[in-house]
């Protein structure tokens, strides 16, 4: 009995022995992979002290990574999005950090979800990037829930556009971004009444982001520009939309001529048009500025399409268009903007790229024909959609005609009579992963294609189903695809909607 103890006393000594050699051990790799990774670091970027030597930093990573160390980890992640002294690889930087995020590591699993938030290395998922967004914020790392904040604000992706959700994520953050959009938020009057001193009061104490400085100094220098009321030209004022006031615009147009429909084709679109770009606010209810922009469209005799040719705030674009049902593409139409608010030292500009207009209708008033479509862009500087964007367009032919010049009120009145477009696709343009989105009105027999414009490669999402009325959403791996112009079909009813994408 008495060695049989001793016996177990042994064995549960030499135990604690083998456990605290592990954990020694463990903390010894530890302490040295800290010690590298912070070389690492500083060769990445060279210093004075430093000679930069990219090779030699990510070989001190991958020995941590290999010992599981995650600050490692993340840095590769990182290192293979970006092309960092290696070329870009998106499978291995969704690995690194895949392994960094399973051990906790905070930026790493907020990392994760901006992965899962652009398709980099993995499927496009909103659902996913928010979880790990989540997750991240849980972890302490307030980037996370400015992340889903800036989702909502903008309605990205699958993410359906609120203002009061982003606040709400917004208001969750310590991240300097954070309060830098609760302070556009306040000043602008996005989701919340207007309140100019706390925006202004949020943005001068906002010390880690230099940009709210930017804009704190561009409101205060143009204050005057900033008042809401009725949009002008180029400026920032913003108004709401008023219901009343259009129905008696056209009801007041109508008394003197019947509105008619006109039917879309390409000999009612060619011709000379001329009105305003209106850009709305994210969730398309109210006006923030307008551009004077005309458009000329005429027939090409070897395409039997159209071409195009476009002057918008000083810039021309002209090239050949695709015309399918209400959608017209361009080509090659891209446009530098001025930015709404400045909170950009350097960039005064933002490049939006024309993709196409949609939903066209032509109605006319009084003999005068007005073009009315939705208008998609890109923001190429940002790589995302740009904000909800009208077309409100007079034939001048017919104004010149007739003597007249199109009224400012009605332009308004027909803009927010315009119906949303019924196909919603993300990206676009599409490299990868495409989201297809449509919201049925009643319950439908519905089909889905995807095809190429060309017919030369047809894909069947959904074949003759019953759906439910509401939000649908599917999503299509595309990588495969040869680059060039696609045609989204949803027939819901016997009713047709078709929408045109590029993959790039």
């Amino acid at each position: 009995m008495v060695l049989k103890k001793l016996r177990n006393k042994f064995l549960l000594c030499f135990s604690l022995g083998i456990l605290s050699m592990l954990t020694y051990a463990q903390a010894q790799v530890s302490q040295d992979c800290d010690q590298l990774v912070n070389t690492a670091k500083a060769l990445l970027v060279g210093s004075e002290s430093v000679i930069k030597d990219q090779a030699a930093a990510i070989s001190l990573l991958q020995n941590c990574a290999e010992k599981n160390d995650a600050q490692a980890q993340y840095i590769l992640g990182l290192i293979y999005k970006i092309g960092i002294g290696i070329p870009s690889n998106e499978k291995e930087a969704f690995n690194y950090i895949q392994l960094a995020a399973a051990q906790d590591y905070p930026e790493a699993v907020c990392e994760l979800g901006v992965l899962y938030k652009d398709g980099i290395g993995c499927t496009l998922n909103f659902d996913t990037a928010i979880t790990y967004f989540s997750k991240a914020e849980a972890l302490g790392y307030s980037k996370g829930s400015y992340s889903i904040g800036y989702l909502y604000f903008k309605g990205l992706g699958s993410i359906e556009q609120d203002y009061a959700k982003a606040i709400e994520w917004f208001a969750k953050s310590d991240y300097p971004m954070a309060q830098h959009w609760l302070g556009i938020c306040n000043y602008f009057g996005y989701g919340m009444p207007v309140n100019k001193q706390k925006a202004m009061e949020l943005l001068l104490t906002n010390e880690h982001a230099t940009n709210s400085a930017v804009l704190a100094e561009h409101l205060e220098t143009n204050a005057d520009l900033l008042d809401l009321g009725i949009q002008k030209e180029n400026t920032l004022k913003a108004t709401e939309f008023s219901t009343t006031k259009i129905n008696q615009v056209v009801s007041s147009a109508n008394e003197q001529g019947e509105e008619e429909i006109i039917e879309i084709t390409k000999a009612t679109l060619a011709g000379e048009w001329k009105g305003k770009l209106i850009e709305l606010d994210w969730a398309g209810k109210r006006m923030n500025r307008s551009f004077s922009i005309s458009l000329a469209l005429s027939k090409n005799e070897q395409t039997q399409d159209l071409d195009y040719n476009v002057a918008l705030n000083n810039t021309t674009s002209s090239s050949y268009g695709i015309f399918l049902d209400d959608n017209f593409y361009f080509d090659d139409f891209s446009m530098p903007l001025p930015r709404l608010y400045q909170d950009d030292a350097v960039k005064y500009t933002l490049d939006y790229n024309v993709l196409s207009i949609n939903t066209i209708e032509i109605k006319e008033i009084n003999n005068i024909r007005y073009l009315v479509a939705n208008v998609d862009t890109q923001v190429t500087d940002w790589n995302e959609p740009g904000p909800p964007m009208l077309l409100v367009l007079g034939n001048t032919k017919a104004l010149t005609d007739n003597g007249q010049e199109i009224d400012e009120d009605l332009i308004e009145a027909l803009a927010q009579l315009q119906d949303d477009s019924f196909i919603t696709l993300y990206p676009n343009p599409f490299k990868n992963d495409l989201l297809i989105q449509y919201d049925l009105a009643e319950d439908s027999i519905t089909s889905v294609e995807l095809y190429s414009f060309g017919g030369e490669f047809t894909k069947t999402i959904v074949a003759g189903e019953s759906q439910k009325a509401g939000n649908h959403l599917y999503h299509v791996n595309g990588s495969a695809y040869q680059n060039g112009l696609y045609v989204v079909r949803v027939t819901a009813n016997n009713m047709v909607h078709t929408k045109l994408i590029i993959k790039e």
